[in-house]
């Protein structure tokens, strides 16, 4: 009797520390369209974590891949930032956690509300080389652009090289144009084409030094045909800064660089109606408001020693 007694508290004990160790997910209940959502998830030997965010018709508007951060003490806990496409309906959506755990396989759901924003509408007068470059249907454009892709949709876990705001990679400009503006293009024959502008755009004169918003690796330094010279530098598993129609670069692939380095110059290079830099953020592939980082830390460590 005694020893059954005592198997059987062993399996009560078992249990307990096995249901103590199950994925919890935290993260705000609402987020703004073309935001950034940030999840922590505790429990422990997670691993293959995604979350991806499943609208009222059980379409994936948006996924990304977490990773591990450790804190002081070197605890760890696994933590997500989500990108909230601009153009994504307001209303409720459903969070989707997939994760490993052992033999074990989790998934959980959470509501969450997207509020909607405003964006402007503008209109941009397209002349005969603007246009070409626009519809041009090349090879290398086509090549450009899966090079970018295969890039901004690649989750490296190790890359946490940046957690704190980002600085404005400008000392000064005139904005001339905002993240999330809906374009139309008027060619030169009256025909029409319509798009989402995915940054910000500043102007300063040719030759205006540009620097990075925040510490990271380069991993595209290229001149392209659409965005001219162009800067890529990656922060956290996922998250990338975007810099485009730079007159000069003054970096390599692969180098590692800190919040403040110059990296080129404003220019009028690619697809550009006058000289300036636009700056973009992408999440997870996603395009994001980066003018929220400048107020906030891109990773709220706080917050995630608090789930530890």
């Amino acid at each position: 009797m005694q020893r059954l007694t005592l198997g059987f508290l062993l399996i009560l004990v078992m249990a307990s520390a096995a249901a103590a160790a199950d994925p919890v997910m935290y993260c705000d209940d609402t987020v703004a369209v073309g935001g950034v959502l940030q999840v922590t998830v505790s429990g422990s030997g997670l691993r293959n974590l995604t979350l991806s965010l499943v609208d009222s018709q059980d379409r994936t508007i948006s996924r990304t891949e977490g990773f591990r951060w450790r804190g002081p003490g070197g605890n760890t806990v696994s933590a997500a930032l989500l990108g909230i496409p601009s153009n994504a309906d307001p209303g409720l959506h459903t969070l989707v956690l997939n994760a490993d755990q052992g033999r074990a396989e989790w998934r959980q759901e959470k509501k969450i509300r997207l509020t909607g924003v405003d964006y402007p509408e503008m209109v941009i007068r397209m002349n005969g080389q603007m246009a070409g470059i626009y519809s041009d249907d090349s090879q290398r454009k086509k090549y450009e652009s899966r090079v970018l892709w295969t890039i901004l949709t690649t989750t490296d876990t190790s890359a946490l090289y940046h957690f704190e705001q980002f600085d404005a990679p400008l000392e000064s400009g005139e904005t001339t144009a905002g993240f999330g503006d809906r374009r139309r293009f008027r060619m030169p024959d009256g025909s029409e084409s319509s798009s989402v502008h995915l940054g910000h755009d500043w102007w300063a004169e040719t030759g205006t030094p540009v620097i990075t918003a925040g510490r990271g690796r380069i991993v595209l330094a290229a001149e392209r045909l659409l965005t001219g010279n162009t800067v890529v530098i990656e922060h956290l598993p996922g998250v990338y800064t975007l810099y485009y129609h730079l007159d000069s670069l003054e970096v390599f692939e692969g180098e590692m660089i800190n919040r403040g380095r110059r990296i080129g110059t404003v220019g009028q290079t690619g697809f550009a109606t006058g000289e300036h830099l636009h700056w973009e953020m992408r999440v997870g592939a996603t395009p994001v408001n980066a003018l929220e980082f400048l107020e906030r830390p891109l990773l709220d460590t706080t917050e995630l020693i608090s789930k530890m």
